[in-house]
């Protein structure tokens, strides 16, 4: 076959031009979401907000505060992305003042679901506190408002934490007062729940943690955090109170299940008449002899305490997984669904594989000890579509397969 001349100088003068092209390479986008919050909501809905990252070259490009409706379907849970809602950009602009965000929590009172933002404004480098509300379980959500300036250097600040006291919504605050953490206090602020304002602002006589949780029950918040002791010995501490000033109830301490990790970041809720403590820690995974590195990863574990009294009456569960697998399972947000027990949590590969972005993840268990991610909530047999489904099926071999061999034997007579 002859190739022609022209052919030839078309292909080399194609193959100039293409080179001549400047090239470029895109980044792949990624997304990741973590810090979650879980709350019971209106009409047997639930209220996640996490914090939803866009990632670029491995880099941020942008950060959100975003709700998600976590609701029963006829088929099962539904937990996963479905037009979630913005709340807010990470980093936003209030009257002209830069605020970046720092720590978000969650509320459900009288119908409506509260955010609160803890953020530093940058103009003067304090702590400041916003809120948004909404009334249809965050599909939509108010513009947000400023709340509270503290005097609290941003870098000083540790944790805090939303609930409801009474009539009213209730916040507390711990930050350290000296660069070393040696001294450390707990402020609260009592805020109108319509308007937003504070009504009161005082400082607590007891120090609720460098990491804590507020939960509401029966006119008490119970206050769960990491506690350390004179000895450098760290527990779960479960403590309540009634004016939020002092830890005026019982306390109880639990012991971790491994006490590896500096904080336990846990999350309580009430259930079976006592309560129910999820939390995580660190887990010696596995040994690797060609590194000569153990690996550790995070593993979330739980508790449940019968009276806050008694602290024989804790009993021990693993919570989603006993073990790490390679996994890591961190910063839980407890509540419950019809009896059980409903956690959201930060799912990550871990170093044994790798790394990876972290993703909120949810399980439920109606023990403690047995955990699933497919819960359907009621499930009732009869009302299931896949049940229809698989029965229309059976229904159909049964009829169409005999009349099939009659037909063939009757065709071979």
């Amino acid at each position: 076959m002859k190739f022609s001349k022209k052919w030839l100088f078309i292909i080399l003068i194609g193959f100039i031009t293409f080179s001549s092209f400047p090239q470029s390479t895109y980044g792949v986008v990624f997304y990741t979401d973590y810090m979650p919050h879980l709350t019971g909501g209106n009409n047997e809905e639930y209220v996640l907000i996490y914090k939803y990252d866009t990632i670029s070259n491995d880099a941020v490009i942008h950060e959100e505060i975003k709700s998600r409706i976590c609701t029963r379907t006829l088929t099962e849970f539904q937990t996963v992305e479905s037009d979630d809602t913005l709340i807010t950009n990470w980093d936003f602009v209030y009257e002209e003042r830069a605020i970046e965000s720092n720590k978000t929590d969650l509320v459900f009172f009288n119908s409506r679901s509260y955010v609160f933002i803890a953020a530093e404004d940058t103009t003067s480098g304090n702590l400041t506190f916003f809120a948004t509300f909404s009334d249809d379980n965050g599909a939509t959500w108010e513009d947000i408002r400023h709340v509270f300036n503290s005097s609290v250097k941003i870098d000083y600040f540790l944790e805090f934490g939303v609930a409801n006291l009474a009539t009213e919504l209730f916040i507390a605050y711990s930050y350290k007062i000296n660069p070393s953490g040696t001294v450390k206090r707990t402020e609260i602020l009592t805020i109108d729940p319509v308007s937003l304002s504070v009504s009161l602002s005082d400082v607590s006589t007891d120090f609720y943690g460098d990491d804590f949780e507020l939960y509401t029950h029966e006119n008490n918040i119970y206050v769960v955090s990491t506690y350390e002791d004179t000895f450098d010995n760290r527990f779960v501490r479960l403590a309540s109170t009634s004016t939020g000033t002092s830890f005026d109830g019982q306390t109880v301490y639990i012991d971790p299940l491994f006490g590896l990790a500096e904080y336990f970041e846990p999350s309580v809720v009430a259930w079976n008449d006592g309560f129910f403590v999820v939390a995580h820690d660190l887990i010696e995974d596995i040994y690797d002899e060609v590194q000569n590195i153990t690996f550790t990863e995070h593993i979330l574990w739980g508790a449940y305490v019968g009276n806050v009294a008694d602290s024989s009456s804790i009993t021990y569960h693993k919570v989603v997984k006993d073990e790490a697998a390679g996994y890591t399972r961190k910063s839980p947000s407890v509540s419950t669904y019809e009896g059980q027990i409903f956690v959201a949590f930060e799912l990550t590969e871990g170093t044994k594989l790798g790394g990876g972005r972290p993703e909120v993840a949810f399980s439920f268990s109606t023990n403690g000890d047995t955990w699933t991610d497919n819960f359907m909530g009621g499930f009732t047999i009869y009302f299931n579509p896949g049940i229809f489904f698989a029965i229309a099926t059976i229904a159909c071999f049964a009829i169409v397969l005999p009349v099939y061999l009659v037909v063939s034997k009757a065709k071979k007579n």
